[in-house]
């Protein structure tokens, strides 16, 4: 999904002047970039890894025999943290293949309803991993691993990715609905 209006890209620069909203959207958007950023740092740590794993193996003989787990945890990190910036740049999937013929109205409902939605979605996975988190934090759990890990610590990018996205739904959610911004019908590199 991606937001346009006459011009205007930046949720935070939209929101001026919209009191409040104007200070979240702000705070939504440094959120986003910092996430994101999180998500390269995640993707250089794998990587970095990754070839020290290779290196060992190729040249010592040895393994850590952790790499596989380490990058799945880095992985749904990765991926969630870059979420809301995804969003922000319009790369998400969405078929918008009868929105592009409703009238102004009910479209901006339609982009609320898919908005509500995916934050319904995103908040109830993110509460349950949280709960999870909340559970180890509290019962000690530790990784059955080689290199045995609090149990919290692996889904944390995951769950930080999934606050992060869910704040950036609601601005964008409340943005829609007070008519500030629709969802574009394309990606900014669409054919």
């Amino acid at each position: 999904m991606q937001i346009r209006q006459e011009g205007i890209d930046d949720p935070a620069a939209a929101a001026r002047g919209a009191g409040p909203l104007a200070g979240l959207a702000a705070a939504a958007a440094r959120l986003s970039r910092l996430s994101s950023l999180l998500a390269g740092f995640v993707l250089i740590g794998i990587t970095g890894f990754t070839l020290w794993e290779i290196a060992r193996r190729a040249v010592f003989g040895t393994s850590s025999n952790v790499l596989v787990e380490f990058v799945g945890y880095g992985l749904a990190a990765m991926t969630f943290l870059g979420a809301s910036q995804t969003m922000r740049a319009g790369d998400l999937v969405r078929v918008n293949v009868l929105l592009q013929f409703t009238p102004p109205g009910l479209r901006r409902a339609l982009d609320a309803f898919c908005l509500a939605c995916g934050l319904a979605v995103v908040g109830f996975a993110g509460w349950f991993v949280f709960q999870d988190m909340l559970r180890s934090w509290v019962r000690d759990y530790e990784t059955d691993s080689v290199v045995p890990l609090p149990l919290w610590l692996p889904p944390l990018g995951l769950l930080i990715g999934m606050v992060v996205f869910s704040l950036d739904a609601i601005v964008l959610l409340l943005l829609v609905l007070a008519g500030r911004y629709r969802l574009a019908d394309e990606s900014a590199d669409a054919v």
